[in-house]
């Protein structure tokens, strides 16, 4: 047994020793030699940046290698003013395969403490090669800073067909986790151009987290996450602030929280103190199509102010949505305060303790189940709607809750 002991110990201290960080990079040169030297050495695992310095790019920084990367910024900062090129199309959004920081990798990506800003295209891109297999990418940020990127501010794509029918993709996941960063804007040069961007397909979910940060300011969605194929979304969000986001394109504004999923997977989220104000259309906006649940727990949430609804939830074919409201508001919102939509075959659950949802253009909160939209009788089950202590008044439409189809218990 002490043999063995030795033996493992041996293999351990050599395969740490194997594993290379590059260190004291600088300014561009010294970067640009540093990922050509991760793309080429697979020992490569992690590249060091001199405390505070600040780098100035003149051409994309592409990262390309096969194993697990970490960026240690010691607080430096990447501007990306010179460094790539878009194309504005006719109808005025933007093609470019560019970034200030690329990723071409499924592997495991770690950023700390490094902020990107001035991106001529996108800010951090990660673009998982359609053919990869295995684990799911894991993205990790913490503290970092995205700031004023033309287009996207994170852009993270596992969409590799031309058109966006879900079909087209790698066969492995997302797990995203952001803390203690700011995303704040992006996407001030073209149309539908977010903070952060996810795109997902084939087969695969999003797994997110997102803590202690700032989305704001952004001129497409704060965030906007689209999955489609045979996966879900779920994303939980702690002490964060999605406000002031989607004013750029005054034809169809955005919203701060957009997510779309389509085909057999749920919409799965949880918001702990979180701030949706501001923004340019809804505040949350939930949209799952197929055989899939939406699953939405909220508390110490505040949506007011934005242009469209509040908090916005629409699920149609054959899934439910299952809604916990607790100790949180939706005021001074341009159209409903809260809704919640179900079309179809599937029904709602819902429960509402100490919801506040005031001044709101039409209703504080709209909650309604239909086969058919408009039908005159109801053929499904009733949903169910429990409430407590749930304020209502100002509201356009009268302070009553607006229901079709459901029991309130």
């Amino acid at each position: 047994m002490k043999y063995l002991l030795i033996i493992m110990s041996l293999l351990s201290a050599a395969t740490a020793s194997s594993a290379k960080t590059l260190n004291d990079v600088y300014d561009e040169a010294s970067l640009q030699i540093a990922i050509s030297s991760a793309n080429k050495d697979s020992s490569v695992s992690e590249i060091a940046f001199r405390p505070d310095a600040s780098i100035i790019l003149y051409a994309p920084v592409i990262y390309s290698g096969s194993q697990s990367i970490k960026f240690t910024g010691n607080n430096v900062t990447i501007d990306g003013t010179k460094a790539g090129t878009y194309l504005v199309n006719t109808d005025l959004s933007a093609s470019t395969n560019d970034g200030t920081l690329l990723f071409n990798t499924a592997s495991k990506i770690e950023i700390n403490n490094l902020t990107v800003i001035n991106s001529a295209t996108r800010g951090i891109v990660v673009n998982i090669p359609a053919d990869a297999q295995g684990d799911d990418t894991a993205i990790s940020l913490h503290r970092v800073n995205i700031s004023n990127s033309a287009l996207y501010g994170l852009h993270i794509d596992d969409n590799s067909g031309m058109f966006d029918d879900g079909l087209h993709g790698s066969g492995i996941g997302i797990n995203l986790n952001i803390s203690h960063s700011n995303i704040i804007g992006n996407g001030t040069s073209a149309i539908d151009f977010d903070g952060i961007r996810v795109d997902e397909r084939s087969s695969g979910k999003i797994s997110a987290l997102i803590t202690n940060s700032h989305i704001d300011g952004n001129g497409g969605d704060g965030i906007e996450m689209d999955e489609a194929g045979e996966g879900g979304i779920e994303l939980t969000m702690v002490n964060v602030t999605i406000n002031n986001n989607g004013f750029y394109n005054n034809a169809d504004f955005d919203d701060g929280l957009d997510i779309d999923e389509s085909g057999p997977g749920d919409i799965k989220t949880s918001f702990y103190e979180v701030e949706i104000n501001n923004n340019s259309d809804e505040g949350l906006d939930f949209d799952e199509a197929g055989e899939g649940d939406v699953v939405i727990k909220l508390r110490y949430v505040n949506a007011g102010n934005n242009s469209d609804e509040g908090i916005k939830i629409d699920e149609q074919g054959e899934g439910e949505i299952n809604a916990k409201f607790y100790l949180s508001s939706a005021t001074d919102n341009g159209d409903d305060g809260i809704k919640i939509t179900e079309l179809n075959q599937g029904r709602i659950d819902a429960e509402l303790y100490k919801i506040t949802a005031n001044n709101n253009a039409k209703y504080g909160i709209s909650i309604e189940q239909w086969s058919i939209e408009d039908e005159t009788i109801s053929v499904e089950e009733h949903g169910s709607l429990e409430t407590i202590e749930v304020t209502l008044s100002g509201n356009g439409k009268g302070n009553k809750i607006k229901t079709k189809n459901m029991a309130i218990e």
